[in-house]
C-alpha cells in the first residue's frame, strides 16, 4: 500500500473543484439524482468528501494536524464507496481513496481506530468471520446430501455473508450444478476475505490474513475463486494485489451464470412473473472491482507518470453480466437509473453493521431513484447492499437477489 508521502501529487493537486461530489455536467439528467458523494449530501460540509480528506490529508501530512478521537469519527463516516475517486478522474488522474485509504492506515496506526471497527476487527481474527459468530458454522446451511467435487480447481467462496444469507450461496450452488460446473468448497479452511480490514487501514492484520488466505487457495490448488459476495469480489481483485502476488482467477456468479446461459448450459422458465425491475451496481462489483496494478515511478510536470501508471477509473467492473442475465429471464423488464455502472450511487452500508441514520438516509435515495425510473424491484447480488436497500418505505419497492432470481427462474427436468 502506499503512505501519504507517496501520495503528495494528489493531496497537492486537488483544486477544489468539486468533482467529486457530482456527476459531469454532461452526464446529468437534472439537479435531482446529480449528487455522487454519499456523506457530502448527508452531512453538507466539505470536509465530508473526497475534497475534504485530501485537505486533511495534506494537513496531517505537514504536521499542522494530527490525529484524534473527532478526526478518527469523521474519516470512518466515509463508505469508501469510490465514487469520488472516479469522478475526479473524469476531470484528472489522482487516487482520491487511495488517499483516504492511506489517511484511515495513518490514523489507525496512531491509535485511533474507533470502536465499532475494533470490534469488527476483534471478530475477524477470532472467529474469522465479521459478525464473531463460531467459525464452525459457517456452512452449517448446507443439506445434508450436498456434494461438491474435492478434486477441482474451483472454488466456491462463501464468505461471511452465508451466516446471514445462506440462500444466495445455495442459489449460487444450484446455478453452478446445473450448468455442469465442477468446484468445491473450502468448509473449515476459508476465513474471511478480509476486505473490511484493508478497507478500515488495519493493514498489519489485513496482510496476515491475506497471506493466510492465499497460501491456503495455493496448498489445495486453487487455480479459480467463484464468489457471489460482490464485497469478497472485490477483495480479491482489488485488495488482495496490494499485499501479494495472486495466482488465481477471480469470477462473479454472474459472469459464470451469463456465459452459462450464453452456451446454452441453463434453460429459463417461459412462466416467470412479469416485473420492472432496475439494477443497482454494488461499488465492489463496480467501479471498485477492477484489479490493482502496482506502479511505481516518478511523477514528472503536469502529473506525468513515468513509466506510465495503470489507472482504476472503475469502467472495467462487472457490468454487463448481470443485466445480460435480467434481460434473458422471461417476463423482467430492465430500468436503468440515472446513476449506473461506475457511477451508481453507492446503498450507505460499511461492512458488518448499518450506521443508523446515515445509512438510512442513503439507502431511501437509492430506492427514491430506483421508483423514479417506474421499477418495482431493486435487483442487485451484494449481501450488504440488500440489507441496505431491503427496507419499507412509501415507495413499496421489493428487493431481490439477482443470484436467487436466476436459480429460482431455472427450468426444472420435465419443466416449461
Amino acid at each position: 500500500m502506499a503512505d501519504l508521502n507517496k501520495l503528495r501529487y494528489t493531496i497537492e493537486s486537488c483544486n477544489h473543484c468539486g468533482q467529486c461530489k457530482w456527476l459531469l455536467p454532461g452526464r446529468m439528467s437534472g439537479w435531482d439524482f446529480a449528487a455522487m458523494c454519499p456523506i457530502h449530501e448527508y452531512y453538507l460540509f466539505d470536509a465530508y468528501s473526497g475534497q475534504g480528506m485530501l485537505n486533511i490529508a495534506g494537513e496531517i501530512l505537514s504536521g499542522k494536524m494530527s490525529h484524534h478521537e473527532d478526526l478518527a469519527e469523521m474519516l470512518y463516516t466515509c463508505t469508501a464507496c469510490g465514487a469520488c475517486d472516479i469522478n475526479c478522474k473524469n476531470v484528472r488522474d489522482m487516487e482520491v481513496l487511495d488517499t483516504i485509504l492511506e489517511l484511515r492506515r495513518d490514523c489507525a496506526e496512531a491509535g485511533y481506530l474507533p470502536e465499532v471497527r475494533k470490534t469488527e476487527l476483534e471478530k475477524v481474527m477470532n472467529t474469522h468471520n465479521i459478525y464473531g459468530l463460531p467459525h464452525e458454522q459457517r456452512f452449517s446451511f448446507l443439506p445434508e446430501d450436498f456434494k461438491d467435487d474435492p478434486e477441482a480447481d474451483t472454488v466456491l467462496f462463501a464468505g461471511c455473508s452465508a451466516y446471514r444469507h445462506p440462500e444466495t450461496i445455495l442459489a449460487a450452488i444450484k446455478i453452478l450444478k446445473a450448468g455442469g460446473v465442477k468446484f468445491r468448497l473450502l468448509y473449515e479452511d476459508e476465513w474471511c476475505c478480509g476486505a473490511s480490514l484493508w478497507r478500515m487501514g488495519a493493514h498489519k492484520e489485513a496482510e496476515e490474513l491475506i497471506k493466510r488466505n492465499v497460501e491456503t487457495f495455493r496448498a489445495k490448488g486453487v487455480k479459480t475463486i467463484i464468489t457471489a459476495c460482490a464485497e469478497c469480489f472485490g477483495a480479491f481483485r482489488g485488495g488482495y494485489p496490494r499485499f501479494v502476488e495472486t495466482e488465481f482467477r477471480t469470477l462473479h456468479i454472474t459472469q459464470v451464470a451469463a456465459e452459462l446461459l450464453q452456451q446454452g448450459k441453463l434453460l429459463l422458465r417461459d412462466d416467470g412473473e412479469d416485473m420492472t425491475v432496475t439494477y443497482h451496481d454494488p461499488c465492489m462489483l463496480g467501479r471498485l472491482s477492477e484489479e490493482y496494478v502496482h506502479w511505481d515511478g516518478e511523477i514528472q510536470s503536469w502529473g506525468v507518470h513515468v513509466p506510465e501508471k495503470e489507472w482504476r477509473r472503475g469502467e472495467f467492473g462487472v457490468y454487463e453480466p448481470p443485466r445480460e442475465i435480467l434481460r434473458a429471464i422471461p417476463g423482467v423488464k430492465l430500468q436503468e437509473m440515472v446513476r449506473s455502472y461506475e457511477e451508481a450511487w453507492c446503498c450507505g452500508h460499511k461492512g458488518a453493521d448499518i450506521d443508523g441514520e446515515f445509512a438510512a438516509y442513503t439507502a431511501g435515495e437509492r430506492r427514491r431513484e430506483a421508483a423514479s425510473v417506474g421499477a418495482e424491484v431493486i435487483v442487485s447480488c451484494c449481501p450488504f447492499c440488500r440489507e441496505a436497500l431491503d427496507s419499507k418505505d412509501d415507495y413499496n419497492l421489493k428487493y431481490m437477489d439477482l443470484t436467487e432470481l436466476l436459480a429460482d427462474n431455472l427450468r426444472e427436468e420435465g419443466q416449461v
